[in-house]
């Protein structure tokens, strides 16, 4: 089981499903800035409910976008989509299209947690993926948040996830570091600040220091991010949302 304070049994990343903060058509939209300029937009959806094998699952879409001006030096375009088994928590399904500068990233991840094993496509062509262990449901980069959501957060604790992100997995600890009220262009929240301690490309490809502060309500919106990297910060800010069911 999850742990608060110290490590987990890997392999049980069920989610706490009876009162999820979020519901199908919840959607946040952010700018994003380097240092102080406004470099794109990023948004993040619970987009429908689909059938993955026979269960269904959230369609969760996360996607970055850099501004024309941007565009001339380095072209963003990056769609991750998780889906997100709707009774367990866990990720099913894991697809991420990463199209940065001249990166260019098509990757596919199908879970079968019930046989304790994942299949990795390499491409939108690959007809022979790899065949991955897994220790039973597992947590994708953007399901992880969506999950996290889900959890109780007290200052000073850590929540651990464990976390397959394309063919490799860790135990993510995130820590509460603190509470705090921000000011973004969506509105004044109470928030809580977490830190990941490991993660990898999601969102955003980073190397570096994140944090992310989380609305101290019963949704647990992301409401800002910040990446320090080698060439400074990247700051996603809320600029404007809507809660799912309505």
């Amino acid at each position: 089981m999850l742990a608060v304070s110290g490590k987990p049994c890997l392999g049980s990343n069920n989610a706490d499903v009876n009162n999820l903060p979020f519901k199908v058509g919840e959607k946040l939209g952010f700018r994003v800035y380097l240092g102080f300029i406004y470099g794109g937009n990023a948004t993040m959806s619970v987009n429908s409910i689909e059938d993955i094998d026979g269960y269904p699952c959230y369609e969760i879409i996360s996607e970055a976008k850099s501004t024309s001006a941007i565009d001339n030096f380095y072209k963003v375009r990056d769609r991750i989509t998780s889906w997100q088994d709707v009774k367990g928590g866990f990720s099913r399904r894991y697809e991420k299209k990463l199209r940065e500068g001249s990166y260019r990233s098509n990757k596919l991840v199908e879970y079968t947690p019930e046989l304790e094993i994942a299949l990795l496509y390499n491409g939108t062509d690959d007809e022979c993926p790899d065949t991955l262990e897994i220790p039973g449901s597992v947590q994708d980069v953007l399901s992880a948040l969506y999950y996290l959501r889900t959890k109780k957060l007290r200052v000073g604790e850590s929540v651990w996830i464990d976390v397959h992100d394309i063919n490799k997995r860790y135990n993510l600890e995130v820590e509460v570091l603190r509470k705090e009220t921000i000011s973004v262009p969506a509105g004044k929240f109470e928030c809580f600040v977490i830190e990941p301690k490991l993660m990898s490309s999601g969102i955003f490809r980073r190397e570096g220091r994140m944090q992310v502060w989380l609305s101290d309500d019963e949704y647990k919106i992301p409401v800002m991010m910040r990446s320090k990297l080698y060439f400074g910060s990247v700051w996603a800010k809320l600029e404007g949302y809507k809660l799912g069911g309505e």
